[in-house]
């Protein structure tokens, strides 16, 4: 692997906790809504699935060895966490978004934004279907699931749509500055 590439993934994985870092959360609800998806997303779109996904894990495995950089702490006990399941999910939306944007051939922003909205959806089917499992089953609460399962995921799902459409907007410009740095690395060996 070389040095660009874990450079590129360190700094995708320093957005997605920065990302996880500015949370607000849904009121009645165990979630909240952070900025680690649109990250997470991007880091699929830039770098391709496999990186994309390798940031995603050292993030997920930074968290669960203890430091806190989940939006609620960190640690191996986060997994009882009824929003670890959307973690579990980030690594594989990164993967998707990630595989079908580099299939493009002109990667154009409403192509690049079906692609990110693609990735959202592993995203949220493991994340809700998780959420409502702790809150049922280890947590015991069945109204809660019921509650966290509609409104909050109706707000995340808008906001994830607009963070996507962002993500579109910002694609080309992000790709050019990638370009840049390979073309700068190259001649520095020249």
């Amino acid at each position: 692997m070389s040095t660009r590439r874990l450079i590129y993934i360190a700094i995708f994985t320093a957005l997605i906790i920065v990302g996880g870092l500015i949370s607000v959360p849904i009121p009645f609800t165990q979630v909240q809504i952070s900025f680690q998806t649109v990250f997470v997303i991007t880091a699929g779109l830039v770098l391709g699935g496999r990186d994309g996904a390798l940031a995603v894990l050292v993030y997920i495995a930074m968290g669960l060895f203890g430091l806190p950089v989940f939006t609620a702490g960190g640690g191996p006990q986060y997994v009882f966490m009824p929003s670890f399941g959307y973690l579990i999910g980030f690594p594989i939306g990164a993967f998707v978004s990630g595989v079908l944007c580099k299939r493009l051939k002109a990667p154009r922003r409403g192509k690049v934004f079906l692609c990110a909205l693609v990735g959202c959806i592993p995203i949220y089917a493991i994340g809700v279907t998780y959420q409502i499992l702790i809150l049922y089953y280890y947590l015991h609460n069945a109204w809660a699931a019921v509650i966290a399962g509609v409104p909050a995921i109706g707000v995340l799902l808008v906001k994830d749509a607009v963070m996507c459409g962002l993500c579109a907007i910002l694609y080309p410009s992000l790709m050019r500055a990638v370009r840049i740095n390979k073309k700068k690395s190259s001649y520095s060996r020249k």
